[in-house]
């Protein structure tokens, strides 16, 4: 749901694509050339074609770009420095004072036993899209029937400003003063997502939200979600085009997208007027035997990483 607040891929092109040609624009002869590309954490599965997107990125500058973001542990951490567990969206309801014990016992119990199938590096995309599907159903019927507790969710926004990677607000501002739309595409609980972007006074007008948002009649009584449920493994399949945003980026061909989920890697094929989609996604859980699944989908895959510093690096580059 919308909130009011086979693309990008370098197979096929021409060789004369490939040019250092850039009409005055100084483009990156290597990716050794980025310092924040060369750390140990950080793993890239084709240095040609991220070579390629990056000076094409560059190329076309601010006005040809779009951000689009997942936001649980994407632009949120995976966890703190003393190893605590960053919430998630949903984890963020589950923690209102108002919210009723046998939920949260339940939502535990769920996620005990989704969550290690989320992040299975064996089980195929087919499989764990049926078991998404049961999840979300399960966790959206337990929300049915609950007092939406607004000013609590607000609260809990607060306690996670401190959880946001740090270099979210150094991106947040650099594409409010470039103009670039951000677009946060969240699979968890959009009031949750808003809540935690207000508190951080990240939620700006060029910051978009697509995300799960509870309907609720005129007591503030949950009854469900709006629209199509969004899950980790449909976010391509979710209706972008018909949105604010969509708007917004008609002639923004380059998109830097962001994700920590296998899934998030196909976030932007709604939008099959794309040139270029630069992928970079946060690998937090299950790392080593997952890292080649990530590498396969992603262009810079970003190990135990706390920071923002390879995409704002990136953007420092784009004029």
């Amino acid at each position: 749901m919308y909130q009011d607040t086979g693309v990008g891929d370098r197979q096929g092109l021409p060789a004369s694509a490939m040019s250092n040609q850039n009409n005055g624009t100084d483009l990156l002869k290597s990716i050794d050339d980025v310092p924040e590309l060369n750390k140990e954490n950080v793993h890239i599965p084709n240095k040609e074609e991220l070579l390629y997107k990056l000076n094409k990125v560059i190329k076309d500058g601010h006005s040809k770009l779009q951000i689009v973001t997942d936001f649980d542990h994407t632009l949120t951490r995976h966890t703190m420095d003393n190893g605590k567990s960053v919430l998630t969206s949903f984890g963020m309801f589950r923690e209102c004072p108002s919210i009723p014990q046998d939920y949260k016992d339940e939502e535990i119990r769920l996620a005990s036993i989704y969550k290690p199938i989320e992040v299975d590096p064996v089980m195929s995309i087919e499989e764990k899209t049926k078991h998404m599907i049961d999840w979300y159903q399960a966790a959206h019927k337990l929300l049915q029937g609950m007092k939406f507790p607004k000013q609590e969710l607000l609260d809990i926004g607060y306690k996670m400003v401190e959880c946001f990677r740090r270099g979210v607000q150094d991106l947040i501002l650099w594409s409010q003063r470039q103009q670039v739309p951000v677009l946060v595409f969240s699979a968890g609980l959009g009031e949750s997502v808003l809540a935690a972007l207000k508190a951080a006074d990240f939620l700006l007008p060029h910051v978009k939200v697509i995300s799960n948002f509870l309907a609720m009649d005129e007591s503030d009584t949950i009854v469900g979600i709006k629209g199509e449920v969004i899950h980790t493994y449909n976010k391509n399949e979710a209706a972008i085009k018909d949105t604010e945003y969509f708007s917004l980026v008609r002639t923004r061909h380059n998109v830097l997208l962001m994700g920590d989920n296998i899934g998030d890697a196909g976030m932007a094929e709604g939008m099959d007027h794309c040139d270029v989609v630069l992928k970079i996604g946060f690998l937090g859980r299950n790392a080593r035997p997952n890292l080649q699944n990530y590498l396969n989908k992603f262009d810079i895959v970003l190990v135990d990483e706390p920071t923002m510093d390879v995409p704002n690096a990136i953007l420092k580059l784009v004029l």
